[in-house]
């Protein structure tokens, strides 16, 4: 059971990682549109800049569990 539910957080974050890593990535692509129509950015630059930190952190944490789960470190494990 503990397994089946690491298996669930791993993927669970490393589906949403990426999903908002992407969803920032294409935010800071559109702000270049947005400059050659001269109206503010700054909403747009932190609201990138929040997701694809977001994004690299939840991943950071997909990557922990699944090197504590490869490397059979159950006591060190996230979950």
């Amino acid at each position: 059971m503990k397994t089946a539910l690491r298996l669930i957080a791993l993927v669970l974050a490393a589906f949403i990682g990426l999903w908002v890593l992407g969803h920032g990535i294409v935010l800071a692509a559109q702000i270049h549109a947005l400059l050659r129509e001269n109206q503010d950015i700054v909403e747009e630059l932190v609201e990138s800049s929040v997701s694809i930190a977001g994004g690299i952190c939840v991943l950071s944490v997909a990557v922990e569990q699944l090197y504590c789960w490869r490397a059979h470190r159950k006591e060190d494990s996230l979950i």
